[in-house]
């Protein structure tokens, strides 16, 4: 006599030669990471201010190991930028430094651990596209820098035969176009650090994508870089210079705070 198990056919829900769908991917209690989105929110301009308050909260919460974090890095760029040989490479390291501060971000926000490792993330995940992205950098700095030295030479000769009003006059100009032509290398940069080490977009195209969602999103990127100068100044004179070493931290956190609002679907702002 057979068993009821031996008289039922076996049923199987997987379709032969089939894969399981790709689950986005969840945090440690199963709650939905952030994702990135196939085209870039548009932000209201007031979400500038935000990026740099958002960035205050999650500094507030671990303070003491952002202090930490802050005050390691500062102390390695003195020491890079102080030793013969060192201090041509340290500058190349500088974005690797970035990119783990800003993978320490993404695990704070969702709720896991913050560790002061986190400094040095980068070097063992994403060192060859920092790199890469600093250099591209750098070549961009130095394409702008060219003509400013021509039109910066002509204007020192010029003005050397002019009264001293004049020659402020030009220097505030000179100055105001540098800014101008500085601001779209700024502009390409500014997200590419977190696309890289957050979802392994190539350096090339992550400095696109910067560059393109900073256009789309110029209002608060101007709201952030009016407002940011204030701020900095009045913490400085308000805590007697002792307010620097949070702003270090702070202002390396609004690289991944204006990046949830811009690039993904759970923002930070407006919550």
């Amino acid at each position: 006599m057979s068993s009821f198990n031996d008289s039922q056919p076996s049923v199987s829900l997987q379709k032969p030669n089939s894969r399981p769908p790709n689950l986005p991917p969840t945090d440690e209690y199963g709650g939905l990471l952030p994702q990135l989105l196939a085209e870039p929110r548009m932000c209201q301009a007031g979400w500038g201010i935000s990026w740099i308050t958002k960035a205050f909260v999650i500094f507030k919460d671990q303070f003491l190991l952002w202090l930490a974090i802050g005050v390691a890095y500062l102390i390695i760029a003195i020491i890079g930028s102080s030793i013969p040989v060192i201090n041509f490479i340290f500058p190349f390291l500088s974005f690797v430094f970035v990119g783990g501060i800003i993978k320490g971000c993404a695990v704070q926000v969702v709720g896991s651990e913050l560790k002061f490792d986190h400094l040095f993330s980068a070097f063992y995940t994403h060192l060859k596209p920092l790199i890469i992205l600093f250099i591209l950098y750098l070549v961009a700095i130095i394409v702008v820098m060219i003509p400013m030295l021509i039109i910066f030479g002509g204007m020192a000769l010029s003005l050397g035969q002019e009264s001293s009003d004049v020659a402020i006059v030009g220097i505030v100009l000179g100055s105001l176009l540098l800014f101008i032509l500085l601001f779209p290398v700024l502009m390409a940069i500014w997200f590419a650090p977190a696309l890289i080490v957050l979802h392994n977009i190539e350096p090339v195209q992550a400095m696109k994508m910067s560059f393109k969602v900073c256009l789309k999103n110029i209002l608060p990127f101007l709201v952030f870089w009016l407002i940011a100068p204030i701020i900095m100044i009045l913490m400085v004179v308000f805590t007697l210079g002792l307010g620097l070493l949070a702003l270090f931290p702070i202002g390396m956190i609004t690289y991944y705070t204006s990046y949830r609002d811009v690039w993904t679907d759970q923002p930070l702002s407006g919550v």
